[in-house]
């Protein structure tokens, strides 16, 4: 029983990870560089998401998950000091619109975008595998109402490119051509 409640909040999540990481890859909900330079630490959530589904929990796929957990570490630890986390930060931001960079393909953030959500997408189908079908549907509504609220709602500065709020727009500013 108790392995199925870790299993099922690990779920949940991967999943919310995964969610989010898609919404910025495929530029359907960005933040502000402001808000997300502030919100710093969830990358090490992020992190320890991956940690405790592959390393404690399943013990699948260990190598995969040490590779996430250095590349988020370095994000951790260089926020906003370094050229490649500058370069991530305002390449998964909203100011990217306002930036002279805008119709420049970013592979490498693209790439290292793409692997996180390969990796949260692996640790849901591992730990899916400890629950019934029925919990896997639950988890996966529960993360898609939270979804919904956080990312969707107009309580936080998560926008649109297409359509940005006054209130937000004003947060965004140009991005210097260096990062």
């Amino acid at each position: 029983m108790f392995e199925r409640i870790i299993a099922f909040v690990l779920l949940m999540l991967e999943l919310y990870h995964t969610i989010g990481h898609l919404l910025v890859l495929f530029r359907i909900r960005l933040l502000p560089r402001k808000d997300l330079v502030r919100i710093r630490f969830y990358f090490l959530a992020d992190t320890l998401t991956v940690f405790c589904s592959s390393i404690l929990f399943t013990g699948m796929y260990r190598w995969l998950a040490v590779a996430q957990i250095i590349q988020h570490m370095y994000y951790v630890l260089f926020w906003d000091k370094t050229y490649l986390a500058k370069k991530i930060l305002n390449w998964s931001s909203l100011d990217w619109l306002r930036s002279p960079r805008l119709n420049q393909w970013e592979l490498d953030s693209i790439i290292g975008t793409s692997f996180d959500v390969g990796v949260h997408i692996l640790m849901a189908i591992c730990l899916a595998s400890y629950l019934s079908t029925v919990q896997i549907i639950f988890a996966f509504v529960l993360v898609h109402c939270s979804a919904y609220v956080i990312l969707f709602g107009r309580w936080f500065a998560w926008a649109s490119p297409s359509y940005i709020p006054d209130w937000i727009e004003k947060r965004i500013q140009p991005i210097e051509t260096t990062h």
